[in-house]
């Protein structure tokens, strides 16, 4: 079969089209139906999915900082991925592997990794349609809310990776039961979420230290909390992983990413450098989402006060917390 040729994936349920988006309904999203799928508010772009409760704006700022993020984290962690992805994804004669990424974004994992592991077949569910329409042969773009039920069959998937899915994800707990649903055994998950509590790298308060900045991220759990049902879950996974019954071989690192070109470490200096454009960009995409809370009438206030305290205060770090566990 030719690179490009269009196939059936059957024991999965899919016509794959690897030239077009699937939508939920499992046929192909045309390019009339795209603006469907977003809404403008305050002058930026969101999806229009009525269900998901994801607040942050889905435009180009947006998508260019997502894009930013995936090679910064290959940085941060050292890879594509924590835990043993390069040993479930070898090459095998005669099987078939495949990962399924949740809130895929822009794709920019997924078609990094579909380079780097041309024999598997990668799956990136999204509720928006802002990945490319023309992604590669072993790779498919799906419309579909991540808290819906998957169309894969049980015990189907090698791999599910998720990452900064937090704001879209009202309940974990069910979460990791569907994920646990559609891994096969000894099948990986791998979260990895950012902690929505900044922090300084040599520990010391930050409410003290950075008290602007400190001050922002206060509003912003409380605003998602009060606003959407949103609550802060990145260091709690591993427990609820536990708590699951469906998941084994639990395994949490964090890391600590630079905002500011604060470290004497070259690549770290240059990577706080490139890090707090990106979170820049952060405060001004979740100060629209500020003026429909609690905190409406200082949301610009807020966010000026959090910008001024990375490009003025030393020390500050941003944690990414990660797990990989195998299903039982």
């Amino acid at each position: 079969m030719e690179a490009n040729e269009p196939h059936c994936d059957q024991s999965l349920g899919y016509h794959d089209d690897t030239s077009s988006y699937v939508s939920d309904k499992g046929v192909e999203a045309g390019l009339d139906e795209i603006p469907q799928y977003f809404k403008e508010r305050d002058g930026r772009l969101f999806h229009s999915h009525g269900s998901s409760p994801y607040p942050l704006p889905v435009d180009a700022d947006e998508q260019q900082r997502q894009n930013g993020l995936n090679g910064l984290l290959r940085r941060l962690i050292g890879d594509s991925s924590v835990g043993p992805v390069r040993e479930l994804l070898a090459f095998a004669t005669g099987e078939q592997r495949r990962v399924v990424d949740l809130g895929t974004g822009t794709g920019q994992w997924v078609l990094d990794m579909a380079r780097e592991f041309p024999h598997v077949r990668f799956y990136g569910v999204d509720i928006v349609p802002i990945a490319t329409r023309y992604p590669p042969h072993n790779v498919i773009f799906e419309l579909h809310d991540i808290m819906e039920p998957y169309r894969f069959e049980s015990g189907t998937i090698d791999m599910v990776h998720a990452r900064s899915i937090s704001m879209a994800i009202r309940d974990y707990r069910a979460l990791l039961q569907e994920v646990g649903r559609i891994l096969r055994r000894g099948g990986l998950f791998v979260s990895c979420e950012w902690s929505r509590v900044p922090a300084m790298a040599d520990g010391s308060d930050i409410a003290l230290r950075a008290p602007r900045a400190n001050a922002f991220f206060t509003a912003v759990r409380e605003t998602l909390r009060r606003s959407i049902g949103i609550t802060s879950v990145a260091q709690q996974i591993p427990r609820l992983l536990e708590e699951s019954r469906l998941f084994t071989n639990i395994e949490a690192k964090r890391f600590h990413a630079p905002i500011g070109d604060w470290p004497t470490d070259p690549g770290m200096k240059a990577m706080g450098h490139e890090f707090r454009e990106m979170m820049g960009v952060y405060a001004r995409s979740m100060r629209v989402v500020l003026l429909d809370g609690p905190y409406a009438a200082h949301a610009e206030e807020l966010t000026q006060g959090y910008l001024h305290d990375i490009h003025t205060v030393p020390g500050i770090v941003s944690t990414y917390c990660t797990v990989h566990a195998r299903r039982i």
